[in-house]
């Protein structure tokens, strides 16, 4: 974890500080570092206790392994390093915390499971995979090692991105942290003579501390990749598929910014003593992070960053920083002296919370009102109006004052001269309320007596009658009541004030001693010296874990040897540590795996060491209990509390274990030892063949040209480390493209609390650094907008993205260049234009300040953008930015938002001037055909003549047929979908019943739960409908057949429950007896209906969006049976040979990022994937079976027509290892021929215009050595599994999924390429293929007519006889057996011959003796 809870701390302080990836709207990257643990654990296992029922096999949990990996370099695509790092035998400083944790997980586990079984849950047979055995030096990490060297071989021998970067894995052989040994690798790069200042760096990781690893760097170009995070109960329906998680960069740079604003008071002219550095400040920033824990240290008591602990101690950091001679953290070295400093001001939150717990005693009580009483001697008062005198001045009232006012005599009362200051005071001050009169007289000895009397009456008044007596008497009644009720207390006394000072610190040492003693349970005659072991320790653990973050391990032996740390006011007492550190040596795999597994992992470890955890008699027995103490220390979540577990002894966990370490077979003492890092590098030099790493699943490598080499970290002998920024490094807005900066508008910031911002749905309650844009005003009217009408511009900020104006509005028009490019055109708005404008003025405004916490001011004049899409290259060959509408990202801002220009430009999307087409097209240069005759065909240039190309062309001998769009449409006329209120009165049910019934049903239980009764086939509050149950129509809620069917089984199974239903329909809660007035029917029923639905599958099926199209299980796996058979026609091409080729009709793999964004697809479509990088191998074909935008992209469900180990099963839709998700951006639509270069006659034929962009498709065998891969070896025909996202059983139904198809939402319009209305959805000739075949479907009908129907030339194939590619190796046949040839094929089908398993068709079969489809 690191720190806990920074993360969410950090981001909603610093709201703008993180991205969506958006595209190829990110930066680039020149080096990409993977933590590899949070990968593992991901693909591996759920949290302990989330689901005891869940199992992967272990490929399954290796190719989930590789996608993740294969995904996120996709994403960031590094230009020079790609580093992969596992965690090593970690120092003994992190085994606290891993031991800690390991315990508790096993501990969970087995209470989960406990669980699961009382309540009847079925486990299966299969044993639950132990996340404790992703620890250095167990079979699974070895087995891991294995298959990541072949994964990282096969990827660099074909992917081309894998080609241009080095490839660096430091697997669990390498001793140290993931992390740190990335951060040793850039540590040392840093002190290379060469190194760039402006180095862009990707670290993907889930720990928090990160964040500190990549700030310390100094490197302003330093991102964080990371999912999507999200706090509060997640959703258990939630997709978990890659193509569909949103991925987000935490960017340094802008954090760095951020920082800056939160400490700007100390860059105030005479601030301080010393220059100002931001460097130092952020050094000092992660010192300060240290006291609120992490993975080394406890964090210091009461100091808890949900709380605001970070934020106090900025605030003490501003105050102490003044008064110290420089920074606290010196490159890694603290300060101690100025350490101290900031310790004796954090010490007062300490003794505030020791108040707090004391506030209620008498004592304090007293002591606090003598703090409030102020100057001694005058009149005061308590919080409640109590009058406080001294004990000497109630005495002086008491038996003087008192008596004599209520006398009333005409004598004087003297009081003498021994009154001291203070008493003389409080007569003086009495006497005037009373309004008597006071006054000083010598007596015999010289003195001055103080004496008081009664005003003296005028003789004329002495028998008048006075109209105030009776006010009067009234206010001395209370001014003697006021007096007889005072409180004493003796504040006169300086003395008195240091006995309750005394009385305080003695209770304070009290309380602080019942922390040590309750936490550490040290005996009374050592408690001194303990407490300065404890405070040494941890100052110790300070310096050490600064040590490892700056310089790399100081001590491998050194750890804090205590669960808690001292308090706060203590440390101090710790700073004359020792802190020259014995750098030691690790442990070996085996000793860290005895430290820090619990017994219940013991089968993770070599049988040889079992009893040494398990035997009474063993010497290290107690190292291991089963039962343990978990204390919450005060804090609030359970992850988060103390495991009170006995700390390793390391001596006796050696010398325990040394007699057992003779006992080891050769294989496990190989995994006890140390090994080193590898570099994997491209040469076209080098061909071999890599040995399968799993025999059966993974094919041989026949081609590999990957160079393995031992990794060295770059050389530092004779250069020293550079702390801080390198010289010469881009900052604010100079910052390379894509680095946000909220310098390139005016703007302030401040903190603010109760902004309300937002940034994990829901609102923060802390302070927030809120960024206020200055001289909005002048850019937010209308002639500021109109002036940049046409022009390119910068949008998002601070994110920004480059783009075009192309209209301006206020609130009453709308601004547009005219024709000539340069007049300015003014219309209306309409008045729904007008309240839309109102309504995306404040979104704009909400949006900025909710989510970014930036005050951008109001908006009065928007403007409308076409973003850049890419770059098109023209008939010549230059290339020049394309500016589009993009529906993942928004086209309309306000004008105070715009910025002009950047310093830095997208070096990707700069125009540049046609290159000769020897230059851009060199001989044997390889890619597709763009020219209506072969289309998407691979192609080789072979020469060049008059600025045209010569090449060689691959093409079928044989047509492909449209296959795809008849058997949806086939599908979808079997399933057509009802409209809601026709099928409530198909049922003869009230329509509201339905509504209730088929979404969530909430019953009332007399426990006080809420119980679903509910089908749950529709969602309108989450905008999600069930695939191949429900859709929602412009007219409202749809639903199919298979939805109608199971309605009516429920009202048969449960017609009580439906009667009663009708009974309650209008209202919205509902109670169990309110549906069953008998008392002992609702629990019977709920139960018995509970069961029922579990039965049926309901909570199974698959949700989607509404705007989804998806086609389901049984037309999936037609489409895939046929693709098999297509696959079959594309054997064999022959090579034609072409001059006079445009280079327009050229596309190279590695333009297609820039080139193709324009394409439109349908359910059906035929695609061929033309990325030269990514999952799916170079040039194989496939068909649309689902299509789906996210935030950031348009993705595509493709079941391809071949096999690769990359592929899945789309979640159970596809045969195993045949369906991948894609970017539509990397796949040519072959269908729909939407990028044509030809005649002109041949582009009018076509139904959308043509762009330059270059789209295109090659079919599945290419003719070229490269777009092959390796042949499979024979057991992969015979020892296929299960895929990795579900036990795919051939090409059949699988249990829990629907057998219906897609139709199109009826409010989305169809393709330009569907045809007339009535081949809308798929819609084909008939006689073409029926569902039925090959047993994919449940169509009564046998092989599709996919026989040769025309050829559109041919080509025979370059590649040598006998080699194929891997990623058309077809099952074995055990898969077959199941879901093959005669697998689930009944049902009635239409379109395909009739028969049953004879040459002429069968129901669902093939003819025996046939090639497996």
């Amino acid at each position: 974890m690191g720190v806990p809870k920074f993360f969410r701390w950090i981001s909603e302080r610093y709201p703008g500080i993180s991205q969506l990836i958006a595209e190829n709207r990110i930066p680039e990257f020149d080096c990409l570092y993977l933590d590899m643990n949070g990968i593992i654990h991901n693909c591996t296992h759920k949290d302990a206790g989330e689901d005891v029922s869940f199992r992967l096999s272990e490929e399954e949990m290796f190719i989930r392994i590789f996608n993740y990996i294969e995904h996120l370099f996709g994403k960031i695509k590094p230009k020079q390093v790609f580093y992969m790092a596992i965690d090593g035998v970690a120092p003994r400083a992190k085994m606290n915390q891993q031991r800690a944790r390991r315990f508790r997980t096993a501990l969970e586990v087995e209470q989960a499971q406990e669980k699961a079984i009382k309540e009847g849950v079925e486990l299966p047979k299969e044993p639950p995979f132990d996340s404790n055995c992703i620890t250095p030096g167990t079979a699974f990490m070895a087995k891991l090692s294995h298959q990541l060297k072949y994964f990282i071989n096969k990827k660099v021998s074909e992917d081309t991105d894998w080609q241009q970067c080095e490839v660096i894995l430091s697997g669990h052989e390498v001793p140290g942290e993931g992390e740190h040994k990335i951060m040793e690798y850039i540590r040392n790069a840093k002190a290379q003579p060469d190194y760039s200042p402006d180095i862009r760096h990707c670290l993907y990781g889930l720990d928090a501390d990160l964040i500190m690893l990549g700030l310390l760097s100094h490197d302003p170009h330093f991102c964080l990749l990371r999912e999507e995070v999200t706090f509060g109960r997640a959703s258990k329906t939630k997709s978990k598929e890659l193509e569909h998680q949103n991925f987000y960069l935490l960017h340094l740079c802008i954090v760095r910014e951020y920082l800056e604003l939160e400490f700007q008071e100390l860059k105030a002219d005479g601030a301080l003593s010393f220059p100002f550095d931001l460097e130092n400040v952020i050094d000092d920033f992660i010192l300060m992070a240290f006291f609120v824990g992490n993975d080394f240290l406890p964090n210091l008591p009461w100091l808890h960053i949900n709380e605001g602990a970070l934020a106090h101690m900025f605030g003490l950091y501003k105050k102490v920083l003044p008064q110290c001679e420089g920074y606290l953290n010196e490159r890694g070295v603290i300060n101690l002296p100025r350490l101290q400093v900031l310790l004796n001001e954090l010490s007062r939150s300490e003794a505030d919370h020791f108040e707090d717990e004391v506030s209620n005693e008498k004592w304090f009580q007293a002591k606090k009102m003598e703090d409030d009483l102020g100057n001694l001697g005058t009149k005061k008062k308590t919080s409640k109006g109590q009058l406080v005198i001294t004990s000497s001045q109630k005495e002086l009232w008491k038996k003087k004052i008192k008596p004599f006012i209520s006398n009333r005599s005409s004598k004087q009362l003297d009081l003498g001269s021994g009154l001291n200051a203070e008493d003389r005071h409080f007569v003086t001050t009495l006497a005037e309320t009373l309004r008597l009169q006071w006054s000083t007289q010598e007596d015999d000895d010289g003195k001055r007596n103080l004496v008081i009397q009664f005003p003296a009456k005028s003789s004329d008044a002495e028998d008048e009658e006075d109209d105030d007596d009776e006010e009067a008497n009234v206010a001395v009644f209370r001014v003697v009541k006021q007096y007889d009720r005072a409180m004493v207390v003796d504040v006169s006394s300086e003395l008195a004030q240091a006995n309750y000072e005394k009385t305080y610190q003695d209770k304070y040492k009290a309380w602080k001693a019942k922390y040590y003693l309750q936490k550490f349970e040290w005996p009374l005659e050592s408690y001194d010296t303990e407490l300065v072991k404890l405070c040494e320790n941890y100052v110790e653990g300070l310096q050490w874990v600064l040590y490892y973050y700056y310089r790399g391990i100081a001590s491998w032996p050194w750890f804090y040897r205590y669960h808690y740390s001292p308090l706060t006011s203590d440390v101090v007492k710790g700073l004359g540590a020792n802190l020259n550190f014995k750098k030691g040596v690790p442990f070996k795999p085996y000793e860290q795996l005895m430290g820090v597994l619990p017994d219940r992992s013991k089968s993770i470890v070599p049988k040889v060491y079992w009893d040494l955890m398990t035997d009474p008699n063993s010497p290290i027995f107690d190292f291991y209990p089963r039962d343990f103490e978990l204390d919450m220390n005060g804090k609030k979540m359970d992850w988060e509390a103390v495991v009170k577990i006995p700390f390793i002894d390391e001596a006796r966990l050696l010398a325990a274990m040394e007699p057992k370490n003779k006992l080891l077979s050769k294989d496990e003492d190989d995994r006890n030892q140390f090994g080193v890092a590898l570099k994997f590098t491209y040469s076209a030099d080098v061909n071999f063949v890599y040995p399968s790493s799993m025999v059966g699943v993974f094919p041989d490598l026949p081609s590999c040209h990957c160079v393995e080499n031992i990794f060295d970290m770059p050389d530092t002998e004779g250069l020293e480390y550079r702390p801080g920024l390198v010289e010469g490094a881009k900052l604010n807005d100079e910052a390379l493209a894509g680095f946000p900066t909220l310098h390139t508008l005016p703007y302030e910031g401040a903190l603010v609390s109760g902004y309300g911002i937002n940034v994990f749905q829901s609102e923060s309650r802390n302070p927030s650094m809120i960024i206020t844009l200055l001289d909005s005003e002048a850019r937010a009217n209308v002639e500021y907008g109109k002036q940049r009408l046409g022009q390119k511009c910068f949008v998002g900020y601070p994110f920004l993205q480059e783009a075009k104006i192309i209209k301006v509005s206020d609130s009453h028009f709308n601004y547009e260049l005219g024709p000539d490019g340069k007049s300015v055109i003014q219309t209306n708005r309409t008045p729904k234009e007008i309240d839309e404008f109102a309504k995306e003025a404040n979104y704009i405004e909400n949006w900025h300040a909710r989510r970014l916490g930036i005050t951008i001011g109001t908006v009065e004049c928007l403007v409308y953008v076409h973003m850049l899409k890419g770059l098109v290259k023209t008939e010549a060959g230059a290339l020049i930015k394309e500016y589009g509408e993009n529906p993942s990202l928004r086209s309309i801002y306000s004008t105070q938002t715009i910025v002009d220009d950047v310093i830095n430009q997208d070096e990707r999307f700069i125009e540049k001037a046609a290159v000769p087409i020897e230059e851009e097209f060199p001989i044997g240069t390889q890619g597709f055909f763009l020219g209506e005759y072969g289309f998407g065909r691979p192609l080789v240039v072979t020469g060049h003549s008059n600025n045209k190309a010569e090449i060689n062309l691959s093409v079928q001998r044989h047509k492909e047929p449209d296959f795809a769009k008849q058997i949806i449409h086939e599908a979808s006329l079997s399933n057509r979908y009802v409209p809601s209120y026709a099928v409530a009165k198909r049922l003869g049910i009230d329509a509201l019943v339905l509504s209730k019934i088929t979404s969530s049903y909430q019953v009332n239980t007399i426990g006080g739960l809420k119980v679903n009764l509910g089908l749950n086939l529709k969602f309108a509050g989450k905008g999600q409908k069930v695939l191949g149950y429900s859709q929602k129509s412009s007219s409202g809620w749809e639903f199919s057949n298979t939805a109608i069917q199971l309605i009516a089984n429920f009202m048969v199974t449960f017609p009580d429950f439906f009667a009663a239903m009708h009974r309650v329909a209008v209202r919205s809660d509902v109670s169990e007896t309110d549906l069953w007035p008998d008392e002992k029917a609702p629990g019977t029923r709920i139960k018995e209906i509970g069961a029922w639905l579990k039965q049926q599958g309901v909570n199974k099926l698959e949700r989607v969006p509404l705007e989804a199209e998806q086609l389901d299980s049984e037309v999936v796996g037609g489409l895939a049976a046929v693709g098999e058979k297509a696959l079959d026609l594309a054997k064999d091409p022959i090579m034609k040979a072409m001059k006079g080729v445009p280079r327009t009709a050229i596309l190279k793999p590695s333009d297609i990022e820039l080139l193709l964004n324009n394409q439109k697809f349908a359910l059906g479509d035929r695609v061929t994937y033309v990325s030269a990088a990514g999952k799916v191998p170079l040039g194989i074909r496939g068909t649309v079976v689902g299509i789906s935008r996210t935030a950031t992209a348009l993705l595509l469900d493709i079941v391809w027509d071949q096999t690769f180990m990359s592929g899945n099963t789309l979640g159970g839709r596809t045969p195993p290892f045949r369906g991948q998700t894609v970017s539509a951006s990397s796949v040519l639509n072959t269908s729909n021929k939407q990028v044509v270069s030809g005649s002109k006659a041949a582009l009018g034929r076509n139904s959308v215009k043509p762009v330059p962009a270059l789209t295109t498709s090659s079919e599945a065998t290419t003719g070229m050595p490269q777009y092959r891969d390796a042949p499979p070896p024979g057991p992969l025909r015979g020892t296929w599994r299960g895929a990795v996202n579900g036990r795919g059983r051939g090409r059949g139904q699988q249990h829990g999924q629907n057998n219906l198809a897609y139709r199109p939402h009826p409010g989305n319009s169809p393709s330009p390429h569907q045809g007339p209305p009535q081949q809308q959805g798929g819609h084909a000739p008939r006689g073409g293929p029926s569902r039925g075949a090959n047993g994919g479907g449940r169509g009564r009908g046998g092989r599709p007519n996919v026989g040769p129907q025309g050829t559109d030339g041919a080509s025979p194939s370059v590649t040598p006889a006998g080699e194929g590619q891997y990623a058309r190796v077809p099952p074995p046949a055990s898969l077959n057996a199941t879901g093959g040839q005669h697998g689930r094929g009944r049902g009635r089908g239409r379109g395909g011959p009739r028969g049953r398993a004879s040459p002429r068709g069968g129901r669902g079969g093939v003819p025996n003796g046939s090639p497996a489809a």
